[in-house]
């Protein structure tokens, strides 16, 4: 709407209110739709009492459910958008069009509002990630460890190695070997 609006009306303010729209509807989709969908991620913020800003992350456990193509696509798409508006904000400097201008950095805003939460969740999810593997690998360990049959099997053989004396077949003296 922003390119072509001229060639549907001339009202300025027109254009200008619905492409606050869309790009508002665009940030909501992306934000709570999209990220969910197609890479498992989902953010948001908000203002606690004190006045301080709180970042809280979504993401799924099992990210294998996440297609590659999927995830590939909503990565470009969220790095790729904004580069486009850059590239339109110097178009507009350089055609001397101030009055989109605004529209232009409400964009770059929103995409890039868009972009810190996506970075910081997926950071988030990595680092839950890696936490629940280390959870996991130390508690199976344990598990196997207190399991008395394990145990008895592991301390039986580790005995039976150290306590093993062989005999040398070829010259008929045995040989302590340990």
């Amino acid at each position: 709407m922003y390119v072509f609006g001229s060639w549907v009306t001339t009202n300025f303010i027109f254009v200008f209110v619905i492409c606050i729209v869309l790009l508002a509807f665009d940030f909501w989709t992306v934000k709570n739709v999209s990220g969910r969908l197609l890479v498992g991620l989902r953010w948001w913020s908000y203002v606690k009492d004190d006045g301080s800003n709180e970042w809280i992350f979504e993401s799924l456990e099992d990210m294998a459910e996440i297609s590659p193509v999927d995830s590939r696509m909503f990565w470009g798409g969220l790095y790729v958008s904004p580069l486009c508006w850059l590239f339109l904000l110097i178009v507009g400097f350089l055609r001397l069009q101030f009055e989109y201008l605004p529209l232009v950095i409400a964009a770059l805003m929103l995409n890039g509002a868009n972009i810190l939460g996506y970075i910081k969740c997926s950071s988030s999810a990595k680092a839950k990630m890696e936490s629940m593997m280390k959870q996991g690998m130390q508690q199976g360990s344990m598990a196997v460890l207190e399991n008395n049959s394990v145990r008895n099997w592991v301390l039986s053989t580790l005995l039976a190695v150290t306590t093993n004396t062989p005999t040398n077949s070829g010259n008929g003296r045995g040989r302590d070997v340990v």
